[in-house]
């Protein structure tokens, strides 16, 4: 069995740990009656670790395990919500986004609020007004807390998800040192 191999089954069973932890213990962890999003912040960690390509596949593969768990909103909707984010951090972090202590956090901070704020506006084009029934107020205070919430556990989960994709092409460790050549947008770890 090879490095890939092995890197992506360790992720499967961490996005189905994931999973399981967000739809059980997820409600008990409510603060103002928002609960931890934990499947987009091992999305954004994805991103951040493994680029563009790493984000897309695995924000496609946890958006459609999630969706699996959703019935209210049609499948499809959080695969295509946390593939457009794993991607938009993985080529930010490549091409725009210098290494730093707090990069994670803060990167799971917008990467959850820009998450919240597409999943409500792709639902509400696929006519799933139920998304905007509580009102504006609501989808602010959500994006507030679940970015917060996302913020605070991120550097655990970015460690976990670092170990989990160790061996697979193009990941890094979160939080090691990159550096960018002028020559390419890819980042080398010194």
């Amino acid at each position: 069995m090879t490095d890939l191999v092995r890197a992506r089954l360790r992720t499967t069973v961490l996005l189905i740990v994931a999973v399981l932890v967000e739809t059980t213990l997820g409600s008990d962890l409510r603060i103002a009656g928002v609960a931890p999003d934990f499947m987009i912040l091992v999305v954004i960690c994805a991103g951040l670790t493994g680029g563009t390509l790493s984000g897309a596949f695995v924000g496609f593969w946890a958006g459609l395990l999630y969706d699996m768990f959703l019935t209210a909103t049609p499948v499809g909707l959080s695969a295509l919500t946390y593939c457009l984010i794993g991607a938009a951090i993985g080529a930010l972090r490549t091409s725009v986004l210098q290494e730093r202590k707090s990069l994670l956090p803060a990167a799971a901070l917008i990467g959850t609020a820009a998450g919240v704020l597409l999943f409500v506006g792709a639902g509400d084009v696929l006519g799933q007004t139920q998304l905007l029934g509580a009102g504006r107020a609501w989808l602010i205070r959500v994006m507030i807390v679940e970015s917060l919430w996302n913020a605070v556990l991120a550097l655990p989960v970015g460690y976990v998800y670092a170990w989990v994709a160790r061996g697979s092409a193009g990941a890094e460790r979160v939080g090691s040192p990159v550096r960018r050549t002028s020559r390419s947008a890819v980042p080398t770890v010194k």
